[in-house]
């Protein structure tokens, strides 16, 4: 038979690791909780709101009171979104009971349990029509007669009777005193006192009113009263014995003793009941009045029993009366929230609040609660709940309730965890195979357990055999069972189940027998811990099985007392070490018979992780940053770091939270601002394959309190229940305290006087007052603080509903004749209020012709107005204003008096005005036969209406004066001034336009905002202050800055203007700041009267930058031969400019005179000191640090050098032993390659060898490199070597040398010295040895290269020892020189190369890009001179300044020149140094930074705008300076001046580029002009306008002029025409002279430009110059073809101007001698304009021109350096001047520095390709218009070249750009216009271009283009 297997997984609410941690979730509480009763029309219908909060969140449902779900009814019943029930309206057909007459129940439930709201009693009524009468009244004269209003019964309980109507005319309503005679009960009789027989004639109507509809109705049957006269005496009669009356609290209570008698009876009021009783107690809340006992403000504690006795001559008679006081119920459940462990007790109490409580019940999750062994009711109010169970998890709620009231409490009931539990287990089985098998745990727990089953330590087998089920029962019980289908031998072994949550585990295991030959499973990988215990069942099935063994590898285990193998076949391993137990093991399962089964597991063993302890502060803030950063000490990888918040994972990322793995080992959490959401517990937890550790830290956010809910002012009728809610959270929890004011204002406030039960405060803070009573409205405070922060306080108003009244019960009204009369009423009070107007005779006046009635409602009761249109005579007299509302009514009388009002006032002026207040007078008027009281002057801001927003102020009627207070500055009002008598106000006057003064602002701007966005650079963003405290027209705003430090009264603040752009907001940008640094920002606005407040100091900081300084005080300390130490100090503070890093070491070999050779080397470290490893021995460092920051690396330290210790040296790098003689042995050898010190001798070994044994050994010393080693024997053979000494010790040895003496007479030849390179610097003297050995004397030759020496090397002298003698050597004497020696028995040779090194060749300089603040440079270094290149400078130039120089590091060939000023010109060369010295200058380059100096300004139309006059204002000029082009540099400032009468006036000096920049403070009708100059770092350009502001009203003009180097048509006013404009006409006439003058000038200069020979001293200094210029060029054009070689392709630069290195041509050959190269434009340039310049090549000299000073606009010639003197004349090219011809040169010039600061300015030296192409970012002509001339010169004569008007280049100018080859020189045609280069033999052709520009024609044609006049 087969077990069905039934596998199900259910999870109700439950995670795999069980509940959250207690109290993570709430169950459903009540915020908005339904009414009991709810009662409306069909006509208005109602609705049911009901709202819960829990987590999760509660769903909210309605049900019946049979528990029935309420669904919506189509039309009748509908659900709300929000959880509200919707009654619409409805037909009264459409009623029905079970929806419009039923129960209902809001509930809110979620996973945690479920609660019921109170039930609500619905009623719907169908209004309908009825009657009401007054039933007559019969009494016994000298009684009181009772007055009863009748109304149907279906109606009665919606109607109250609000008044009674005596005779139709007066009007009686309900109160505590009444009057002697008539008296409104509050339950609508009307008690008529000591009725009489005039009683009998009055007719009583009652007035009701339905609470539902509002609808008011009069009894349409009035009553009266029957009065009959007593015969005799009459004992008292009581209609009734006993009477019931109900209240609530706070209300008016009448307790009624209606009892006849004659005479009339005597009333007492007793307490108690019939047996005993005491009198009642008078006080002034309690007294009879008449057969009435009044009772104030009632309370529950006045319910009871009260006595009436009557009594008379007659008799007496008793009334019991029993009155209930009812006040609304509450109810509280404590503790509202608690948790028991499972087993332990719980219990709750529910308090109850309110009167009567007649009825206490329980519930449970929203069922009635059951009680039982361990449920049961201690008493009505507490309830106990013995040896908690998962099923008594819940809510608990109790339900207070009485006839008219329910409330409800409710409680929450949560587990406290408990550790799982087993309550059923599997047993041990022994069974055949093939059957099936169940295997079943059953466990409890909290939170709800998981179970895992293992079989025998293993997990079970995967097939389909096993089938493994799981889920939760309904009591939280887990069951899980294993099926095993077919059971077979395997299967056997140990099932263990195992219930695991985070509180514990619980297991159980058992046997499963199963017969047959044992089997072993495969066990697999196994892995074990490091350290702890390791144990390993044996996986067998089958039954029995007679012994279990253990293996490891062959021996049989136990090996060692950690090891112990169990019968039952378990493997136990103590302490678990790596080293010794990882392998694999193999257990045997033996079986009778001698079967056996075998298997083997591989056991790993790893070291579990091991945690750092980390934490976080206590005092943590909102918005702090905080990190917890977990590393893994100790543990095997693969590892991983996961982090946990309160047991769940936390994302990798979410609000201000980052997790990030710093590496394998170290996980980081950051948050950036701390939030309440982040306090929690964060546990970190690493595992690996065997183990996992953990470690928390708690993180606990203070937060200051802040709103749930805050408190709102609330409107109640009198005995309400109210509620006051102020939910406030924070952390620590925030304490709540009510307060109210000591008056009706807000102010003092003093505690709340609790009166018993009335007021109470719930724990979440809300204020709850059961019945609100009148003395209960006012302002109530409410605060909360939890030490975090200033706390939370808010005030509130109470508002208690009050009768209808007056405050004013009479008033007379007057009103002239014909005019309308208004009558007007205020009547205060709660809503709905009814007026109703009569007149004098009773008569309603609101039908009558002529009258109107206007009732409005206002914020404090209705206003009513009656209206009479054409008021006559016969209208005056009283007027009675009848109000009434739901609690009383009252009536105020007007007296109307019809008579004339007083005319209006004339001639308003104004007296005087100021900022705040304005002096009127006015002439008075007529009074209308009336004194006139008073005057009202009424004033409003111009554009506001009357009706809404005037303000009056009133004046004495005597007076004719007054002064208006409390205006607002610069503000434009309306006034007008009317007269008011007895009678009435008069006609207002005519208005009178008045306008107050500017004062400064009253407000600072708000929402100042700063933003880093450079080092140096801040942003300041902010907006305006309030347009209504501006007070004037803001002109700008004063930004201030100082730098933010402890001391803040030291340090001023600096204020920048920033005129206001009347945009909305405002910027300013605050540059040149201090790097990393904290400043302080205030703003202030400013108007023309002065600066208003300043805002909130904003701190802000910097952005960080690389360090500005180097590290300070750097050592070092030799440890080791091959070992540094090197320490420092960081930068100074002030010049770390941010967070120092860490630090960069380089450090290098130090060239020596021997070698050039280094080695770099770089080290990063943290710390301040380190050591360096690995280095060379006894070798000299130069060592550098650096800082940096994030932003990058900061300086280099000034370098430091430090040597190695001394070691041992190494061999000899070389040995010979040469025979000598018959005895002797010459033996020489070479020094250490690696000495590692001072070598200070070295050690010669001999060693004699006969017969292959040593025969002779001796050990010589000699500081020399040879030693001839004498006494040895003929003919025997003798081995050598040498060693090499320091102070160390001896080092290594040389290779064995061995020689034999030979016989006397035959040594053959040989050189003992040794050849090899040589390196030496230039100008010094070399000897080059070359010492021989050999009998006979050998002959010896000297060969330079192939040559004998002496044919090449003529300075060459043969030393007596053989040696060559090389004086002043120079790099012509580079190359190999070899020495041959031979004699008749044999010959040698060695070869010495020699290396002269000198300074290395000047660099190949290029500009590759500019910027307007940056040049790049590149370099390249061809010949180095053959020693290495150590670094380069570069000498940088501005315009007018000083030469910098600025030290690169080698191995650079960029750098980028930062910090420029835009568009400036600047001049730079390079110099390249290396051992030997610094080598020439490279040609210099002149390279100019983008951007130019403004262009012209923008015409009239786009620069000006005019706001048109009004409101009293001439208007203002709005200067739009955004829109003056900047010619590529960015406008710094603007000066702005402006005049009227000659006189300039400056607005400011420093004002900076906005949109609009207004001119205010004109005067109206005058012409002014404005002078307007733009300034950038290139220079500056100016324009003029003119224009005339209006006068008076009339229509206003602008006419604007532009008088400088702008449009003049741009403006768009009127102007004089040009020909009739003397500002035009006569520099008109003035240029036509200077035209003519001009032309005689050019004539008569063509002559005497012609060449002239060169006799004077200025001539011969010219050659001179020349001479050196063309000594410097050569060595470029040398240079240029020995370094210029074929650079890598590179991306094509970002400017096109500049080019690279890999545009230069690589060899001579390559440039043809009339190559074209592109020569880029100037970045002023017309756009599109292309300009080609030719380049000649010759091997000649090539010419240059002396400079000539001629008067021309500043421009810059690509030829030549310009040099201004102050008439700004500027050195150009001279045609026909020759340069004198290249001199000799001598080897010592050949590497001379750079020339003299005269050739630099001059600039006159002639150029190799190269050199011109460095330039090529400067174009050889510029047009005028393109550079912005300063408009203030007039130049007729030189207006500009013709390549400003044509973009295409010249033919001419490509064929002449430079001489043919052969050709001596180029000239230069033109001593004005452009220039013009041209070949020598093109003389005519030069003096033709001459006077062809000086021509008239030609200048005139030039006057044309672009230039500027001002005029």
């Amino acid at each position: 038979m087969k077990v069905s297997c039934l596998v199900t997984l259910l999870l109700i609410g439950y995670s795999a690791v069980g509940l959250p941690p207690l109290l993570a979730g709430q169950g459903p509480l009540f915020l908005v909780e339904p009414p009991p009763r709810l009662e409306f029309s069909n006509s208005s219908g109602g609705r049911l709101d009901c709202s819960a909060q829990g987590s999760p969140s509660p769903a909210l449902r309605w049900i019946l009171s049979d528990g029935a779900p309420a669904l919506p009814v189509p039309g009748l019943r509908l659900s709300l979104r929000n959880g509200s029930l919707a009654f619409p309206p409805f037909a009264a057909a459409s009623f029905r009971p079970d929806v419009h007459a039923a129960t209902y129940r809001c509930v809110a439930a979620n996973a945690l349990g479920r609660a019921l709201s109170r039930e609500v009693k619905l009623r719907a009524v169908v209004l309908q029509h009825y009657e009401v009468r007054v039933l007559g009244a019969f009494v016994t004269r000298g009684n009181a007669a009772v007055l009863k209003c009748h109304v149907p019964s279906v109606v009665r309980e919606y109607l109250t009777v609000t008044s009674w109507l005596q005779d139709g005319t007066f009007n009686i309503y309900p109160s505590s005193d009444g009057d002697d005679k008539f008296h409104m009960l509050p339950t609508g009789e009307l008690l008529v006192l000591n009725a009489g027989p005039a009683d009998a004639y009055s007719s009583y109507h009652c007035r009701v009113t339905h609470r539902l509809s509002g609808q008011t109705m009069v009894s349409s049957i009035p009553g009266k009263i029957t009065i009959s006269e007593a015969r005799g005496v009459l004992a008292p009669q009581l209609e009734e014995r006993v009477i019931h009356v109900e209240a609530r609290r706070d209300e008016l209570v009448t307790l009624p003793c209606f009892v006849t008698g004659h005479p009339p009876p005597e009333y007492r009021w007793f307490l108690g009941g019939q047996s005993q009783l005491t009198p009642v107690p008078e006080d002034e809340r309690r007294y009879p009045l008449g057969p009435l006992l009044v009772i104030l403000r009632a309370r529950p504690a006045d319910s009871g029993r009260y006595l009436c006795s009557a009594s008379n001559s007659g008799g007496g008679e008793r009334l019991e009366v029993s009155l209930v006081v009812s006040a609304p119920l509450s109810a509280r459940v404590n503790p509202a929230r608690q948790a028991a462990a499972v087993g332990r007790s719980a219990e709750f109490a529910c308090t109850a609040s309110g009167h009567p409580v007649t009825t206490i019940t329980w519930a449970k999750d929203g069922q009635p609660l059951r009680e039982g062994p361990r449920v049961h009711l201690v008493s009505r109010s507490r309830i106990r709940v013995e040896s908690v169970q998962r099923e008594d998890e819940g809510i608990y709620q109790c339900f207070v309730k009485n006839d008219h009231d329910m409330a409800q409490g409710s409680a929450e009931l949560r587990l406290g965890d408990a550790p799982p539990l087993l309550v059923y287990r599997f047993i041990r089985q022994t069974i055949q195979p093939g059957p099936s098998v169940s295997l079943k745990c059953i466990a409890s727990g909290n939170p709800t357990p998981n179970i895992k089953w293992t079989l025998d330590g293993f997990p079970l087998p995967q097939n389909e055999r096993f089938m493994i089920g799981q889920y939760v029962a309904v009591h939280g019980d887990v069951i899980s069972h294993v099926n095993i289908t077919g059971v077979r031998v395997e299967d056997g072994g140990t099932y263990e189940c195992v219930a695991t949550n985070r509180i514990g585990e619980a297991r159980h295991s058992a046997q499963l027998n199963v017969y047959g030959a044992p089997h072993v499973r495969a066990m697999g990988d196994i892995s074990a811990i490091a350290g702890e215990t390791l144990r390993v069942s044996c996986p067998v099935g089958g039954f029995p099985v007679d012994s279990i063994q253990w293996l490891r590898g062959d021996r049989l285990l136990p090996v060692n007392r950690r090891q112990i193998v169990f019968t039952n076949g378990t493997l136990v391993i103590e302490k678990v070490q790596p080293s010794q137990d990882g392998g694999a093991y193999t257990c045997t399962a033996s079986y009778k018979g001698g079967r056996k089964a075998s298997g083997t597991a591989h056991v790993n063993v790893m070291v579990p992780p091991k945690l750092n302890p980390f934490s976080a502060r206590s005092d943590l803030h909102l918005g702090e940053r905080v990190g917890l950063q977990c590393t893994v000490s100790r543990g095997d990888p693969p590892l991983l770091i996961e982090w946990l918040k309160d047991g769940v994972p936390l994302p990798s990322s979410g609000p201000d939270l980052v997790v990030r793995s710093i590496d394998e080992f170290t996980s980081l959490v950051s948050i950036a601002a701390l939030s309440p959401a982040h306090s929690g517990n964060y546990t970190c937890l690493a595992r690996n394959g065997v183990a996992q550790a953990s470690h928390s830290a708690a993180i606990s956010v203070n937060v200051p309190p802040s709103w749930i809910v805050e408190p709102q002012n609330k409107n109640a009728e009198l005995g309400q229940q109210v509620m006051l809610d102020c939910q406030v959270e924070g952390f620590p929890k925030p304490t709540i305290s009510w307060k109210r004011a000591t008056d009706m204002k807000p102010g003092q406030y003093r505690g709340l006087p609790f009166h018993g039960q009335g007021i109470q405060v719930f724990p979440n803070g809300s204020l709850l007052l059961e019945a609100v009573r009148q003395e209960d409205e006012g302002p109530y405070l409410c605060e909360a603080g939890n030490g975090v922060g200033v706390g939370l306080s808010a005030v509130v108003t109470l508002s208690v509903n009050a009768p209808v009244h007056f405050k004013v019960r009479s008033r007379k009204e007057v009103v002239r004749r014909g005019a309308s009369a208004v009558l007007r009423c205020r009547a205060l009070g709660d809503a709905p209020i009814a007026i109703a107007w009569r007149r004098d005779d009773g008569a309603r006046v609101d039908m009558l012709p002529r009258v109107s009635v206007k009732n409005t409602s206002v914020p404090e009761g209705l206003f009513s107005e009656l209206t009479i249109q054409e008021a006559k005579r016969e209208d005056g007299g009283v007027y009675t204003c009848l109000a009434r509302n739901a609690f009383g009514q009252d009536q105020m009388a007007l007296h109307l008096l019809v008579q004339d009002a007083p005319s209006m006032p004339t001639e308003l002026r104004l007296v005087d005005a100021g900022s705040r207040r304005a002096s009127l007078s006015w002439t008075p008027p007529q009074d209308g036969h009336s004194p006139i009281t008073r005057y009202v002057v009424r004033y409003k801001a111009a554009e506001d209406s009357w009706r809404s927003s005037s303000a009056e102020v009133s004046v004495d009627g005597s007076s004719s004066s007054a002064t208006l207070s409390q205006l607002l500055p610069a503000t434009t009002y309306l006034v007008r001034v009317l007269a008011e008598n007895q009678l009435g106000e008069g006609e207002p006057s005519a208005e009178l336009r008045v306008r107050t003064a500017e004062e400064p602002p009253s407000a600072p701007p708000r929402g100042v905002l700063v933003e880093a966005r450079a080092p140096r650079q801040l942003h300041v963003l902010w907006e305006p202050p309030p347009a209504e405290s501006w007070n004037g027209a803001l002109r700008g705003h004063y930004v201030g800055l100082r730098e933010h430090s402890v001391s803040k009264g030291n340090n001023q603040y600096n204020f920048t203007t920033v005129p206001w752009q009347a945009n909305g907001k405002a910027e300013c940008r605050l540059d040149s700041l201090k790097k990393f640094a904290k400043y302080g920002i205030v703003v202030q606005a400013f108007n023309s009267k002065g600066a208003g407040p300043m805002s909130e100091e904003v701190v802000a900081q910097t952005l960080e930058d690389v360090p500005e300084a180097a590290p300070r005080s750097v050592r070092c300390m030799p440890l080791s031969p091959d070992s540094l130490q090197i320490s420092w100090q960081p930068p100074a503070q002030d010049l770390t400019h941010g967070v120092v890093q860490g630090y960069r070491l380089f450090y290098e070999t130090s060239p020596s005179e021997e070698s050039d050779h280094t080695d770099s080397l770089t080290k990063m470290t943290p710390s301040l000191s380190t050591d360096l490893h690995g280095l060379l021995k006894y070798t000299n460092y130069s060592i550098q640090v650096l800082a940096f920051t994030r932003v990058g690396d900061g300086v280099r330290s000034t370098a430091i050098h430090c040597r190695t210790k001394e070691d041992v040296p190494g061999p000899p790098a070389a040995i010979k032993a040469l025979p000598m003689s018959a005895d002797s042995v010459l033996v020489a050898w070479m020094p250490p390659k690696q000495p590692n010190g001072h070598v200070v001798e070295y050690g010669l070994y001999v060693r004699g060898v006969e017969a292959g044994r040593p025969v002779d050994s001796r050990a010589l010393h000699t500081p020399h490199l040879e030693m001839e080693v004498t006494e040895l024997k003929r003919r025997a053979r003798y081995e050598f070597w040498v060693t090499a000494f320091t102070k160390v010790g001896e080092g290594q040895s040389t290779p064995v040398a061995s020689a034999s003496p030979t016989p006397q007479g035959a040594v053959a030849a040989a050189v003992a010295s040794f050849g090899g390179s040589v390196a030496v610097a230039w100008r010094r003297d070399v000897r080059l040895p070359c010492r021989a050995v050999g009998v006979p004397s050998p002959q010896r030759q000297w060969l330079a290269g192939e040559a004998p020496v002496g044919s090449r090397r003529p300075r060459a002298q043969l030393a007596p020892d053989g040696a060559l003698f090389l004086p002043n050597v120079q790099r012509a004497d580079d190359g190999d020189y070899t020495c041959r020696v031979w004699n008749e028995h044999g010959r040698d040779v060695i070869t010495h190369h020699l290396v002269v090194q000198v300074p290395p060749a000047p660099p190949l300089l290029l500009a590759t890009a500019a910027s307007a603040h940056s040049v790049s440079l590149q370099w390249k270094i061809g010949d180095e001179g053959g020693s290495a290149v150590r670094g380069v400078a570069l000498h940088v130039k501005a315009e007018g300044g000083e030469w910098e120089e600025i030290r690169v590091e080698r191995g650079r060939s960029t750098h980028q020149l930062t910090g420029l000023r835009c568009g400036t010109q600047y001049r730079v060369y390079a110099t390249a140094h290396n051992r030997i010295g610094v080598g020439a200058p490279s040609a210099q380059l002149s390279v100019r930074t983008q951007g130019g100096r403004p262009q012209l300004p923008p015409p009239a139309r786009d620069m000006l705008a005019v706001e048109p006059p009004g409101n009293g204002s001439a208007g203002a000029v709005a200067l739009r300076l955004s829109r003056w082009p900047d010619g590529g540099c960015p406008i710094q400032r603007f000066v702005v001046e402006y005049s009227s009468n000659g006189d300039w006036i400056v607005v400011g000096n420093n004002i900076l580029v906005h949109d609009s920049f207004p001119l205010v403070g004109l005067s109206p009708a005058t012409l002014y002009r404005l002078r307007i100059t733009a300034i950038n770092s290139a220079g500056s350009a100016q324009g003029s306008y003119q224009f005339t502001t209006p006068g008076g009203s009339s229509d206003y003009s602008v006419e604007f002029g532009v008088s400088s180097s702008g449009d003049p048509s741009g403006g768009t006013g009127r102007s004089t025409p040009m020909l009739k404009d003397a500002r035009v006409l006569v520099p008109a006439i003035a240029a036509v002279l200077a035209l003519v003058l001009a032309t005689g000038a050019g004539i008569c200069l063509c002559f005497r430009l012609k060449p002239s020979p060169p006799t004077t001293s200025a001539t011969q200094q010219e050659q001179s110059t020349a001479s050196m210029e063309n000594k410097h060029n050569l060595a470029q054009r040398e240079q240029y073809y020995a370094s210029a070689r074929k650079a890598p392709p590179s991306p094509a630069p970002p400017n096109p101007g500049f080019t690279t290195l890999d545009r230069i041509p690589e060899y001579a050959e390559d440039i043809y001698p009339y190559a074209t190269f592109h020569v880029p434009t100037d970045v002023t340039d017309a756009p599109g304009a292309t300009k080609m310049q030719t380049f000649g090549f010759r091997e000649g000299t090539l010419g240059s021109c002396e400079s000539s000073a001629v008067a021309v606009p500043r421009k810059v010639s690509r030829t030549t350096h310009l040099k201004h003197s102050k008439g700004e004349f500027h050195r150009r090219k001279r045609c026909g001047e020759r340069r004198g011809a290249r001199g000799d040169r001598r080897d010592s010039e050949d590497y001379d520095s750079f020339g003299s600061e005269s050739d630099t300015e001059q600039g006159t030296s002639s150029r190799t390709e190269s050199s011109n192409q460095l330039e090529e970012s400067v174009p050889a002509t510029l047009p005028v218009s393109a550079v912005a001339p300063e408009p203030t010169h007039l130049n007729l004569l030189y207006p500009g070249p013709e390549s400003s008007t044509s973009p295409e280049p010249s033919p001419v100018a490509e064929r002449r750009s430079f001489p043919r080859t052969g050709k001596p020189s180029s000239r230069r045609c033109g001593a004005v216009g452009p220039t013009v280069p041209v070949s020598e033999s093109s003389e005519a052709e030069c003096e033709a271009e001459k006077c062809r520009r000086a021509s008239p024609h030609f200048l005139a044609m030039q006057s044309t283009k672009d230039f500027s006049i001002r005029v």
